[in-house]
């Protein structure tokens, strides 16, 4: 079968809550197969203005006790959780699905010169060894330091903007047996991914402030339109937020 870009299967689907996307999840290794990467849950809270953070880039708690109860479960579902180096020198997460029944999922962070701490709390984890995705020209000194703290450093390529090349990213999380990728962020992730056309499913979490803080698509990125539609979109009321559940088509797919 011809590779796309998305998966027509999987687009066309509706999803309407955790059931449905674990049953799409359940077919990930197949996707894997057929697309040559993982599949895709770009998931993430916001402000109703479209802020993820504040206006420097600070850390604001926006979603409520259910839907961060939501988060975890996702997370438990997908055998891998990617967040960008922002979120690791801000928010110092340990990426886990608590308060989940399942497994955590793998911890993958894209840090391209490698400037993730050695005493981060994601490396103090016991049993778990998060790849760390730089680019290949980092000095051999911060490899070894981050691998005897706990992480492994995981070389790729870069493309035009000098940033991880996310197609080259996901043939080598395929080659891993990586089947399925939780999104979390931060905002060049979330734009980048959107903008590489690399989402199955976006679950956004709306929580019901105005904040006029960092946008969710990166206005450093915003050089084009994403031309990008949530299709049967689902809506789900957790608490105090509202949960859109969707699968993304772009207009020219």
């Amino acid at each position: 079968m011809e590779k796309d870009s998305t998966d027509r299967a999987a687009r066309d689907r509706s999803v309407r809550g955790l059931p449905d996307l674990n049953a799409l999840l359940s077919e990930a290794a197949e996707f894997r197969s057929r697309q040559g990467r993982p599949f895709v849950v770009l998931s993430y809270a916001q402000s109703v203005d479209g802020s993820i953070a504040g206006r420097r880039r600070e850390r604001i708690r926006l979603s409520g006790a259910e839907s961060m109860h939501l988060t975890y479960s996702i997370r438990a579902l997908c055998d891998g959780i990617l967040v960008g180096i922002g979120t690791i020198l801000t928010d110092d997460p340990r990426l886990k699905a608590k308060q989940a029944d399942g497994p955590h999922p793998h911890p993958i962070v894209l840090d391209t010169r490698l400037r993730t701490p050695p005493a981060a709390r994601l490396l103090q984890r016991p049993g778990v060894r998060p790849w760390l995705i730089h680019a290949p020209a980092v000095s051999p000194e911060r490899v070894c330091r981050l691998s005897r703290s706990g992480a492994d450093p995981l070389p790729c390529s870069v493309s035009a903007d000098g940033r991880i090349d996310l197609p080259a990213l996901m043939r080598t999380l395929a080659d891993r047996a990586v089947n399925s990728v939780m999104v979390e962020g931060g905002a060049r992730v979330i734009t980048s991914f959107l903008r590489q056309r690399l989402a199955d499913v976006v679950i956004v979490t709306i929580s019901p402030q105005l904040l006029g803080g960092l946008p969710v698509i990166d206005p450093d990125e915003s050089d084009r339109t994403l031309d990008l539609h949530l299709d049967h979109p689902f809506y789900q009321t957790l608490g105090r937020d509202l949960v859109i559940w969707s699968c993304p088509r772009w207009t020219d797919a």
